[in-house]
């Protein structure tokens, strides 16, 4: 389905095309080797293959470090992005997630060839796609083997807190709310330390469709978790979080008493690979902060 490029021509490559089909089944010529990607989503994948895309928005860049962030223009503030923008730069790929509008796709592809890539999928499998779209499945595998060392380093530190005999929960504390999200989202604490899921979410996760719940303070106590991450996605819901930890509830929840809450970025909850290599450092002084 590919356009074979010339044996021997880097320049032939660069302009050589090929047929990719996208999250959304779309067949779409793309450059072979694409130069200029602006990404209004999977940046953290791009930045993992060793690529800078050329441009982003700053919904998606403001997690990154500013080392990461250098040389790449802002296209607008959500996650569509500008269209004047996105034309300026002259992209030749413009990558966007599974869930843009079709009237979307269809004024970007008139700028660049735009394919979709999944919303929130496996890390790894999301890695991959990226690695197929830029043609660098090779660094991809790399990645992905360098990461597990990590993992394994990372679980020898912290083999003496035994924390595959310990339950957590990981709640976000947004629009004056408390959620708790599908236990996969965070693979971190539940894959990488190998911390166990809680029985209350593993019996809420069973109910088809599951995705989110809305918690209240009178229900945590029910989750009994060893170890409580918690992150903050608005000023307001800050003011919420200072005033539940002045609770009686709160205060004797088992991982309040253990001294085991801990305060995480909410960069955790975007599961890209980069993410995920922050996250390993993260939790990992979190959970030995004090031991």
């Amino acid at each position: 389905m590919s356009t074979p490029p010339a044996s021997g021509s880097e320049e032939s490559n660069a302009s050589s095309t090929r047929i990719y089909k996208d999250a959304l089944g779309r067949e779409v010529e793309i450059p072979v080797q694409p130069k200029r990607v602006v990404a209004l989503w999977t940046v953290g994948e791009i930045l993992a293959l060793g690529e800078k895309p050329v441009g982003s928005t700053a919904n998606l860049l403001r997690f990154y470090s500013a080392e990461d962030q250098a040389d790449i223009e802002i296209v607008g503030e959500g996650v569509a992005g500008d269209y004047e923008k996105v034309l300026s730069l002259e992209p030749d790929l413009i990558i966007m997630y599974e869930l843009a509008k079709p009237e979307e796709l269809e004024q970007f592809g008139k700028i660049a060839p735009t394919v979709t890539t999944k919303f929130f999928g496996d890390p790894y499998e999301s890695l991959r796609s990226m690695a197929d779209i830029m043609n660098k499945k090779d660094q991809a595998e790399q990645w992905i083997n360098d990461y597990k060392v990590r993992v394994e380093e990372a679980r020898k530190k912290t083999e003496a807190l035994k924390l595959q005999e310990q339950t957590a929960l990981v709640i976000q504390f947004a629009l004056k709310n408390v959620y708790m999200y599908k236990s996969d989202t965070f693979p971190t604490v539940f894959d990488a330390y190998g911390l166990k899921v809680t029985d209350k979410q593993i019996e809420l996760e069973s109910q088809p469709n599951f995705q989110k719940e809305s918690l209240s303070l009178e229900i945590l106590p029910e989750f009994e978790a060893d170890h409580l991450f918690v992150f903050i996605n608005d000023d307001e819901s800050r003011q919420v979080f200072e005033d539940m930890k002045k609770e009686v509830v709160w205060k004797n929840l088992t991982a309040v008493k253990k001294g085991q809450m801990y305060e995480i970025s909410h960069r955790i909850a975007i599961k890209d690979v980069t993410t995920l290599d922050w996250a390993l450092d993260e939790v990992y002084a979190l959970l030995t902060k004090s031991k």
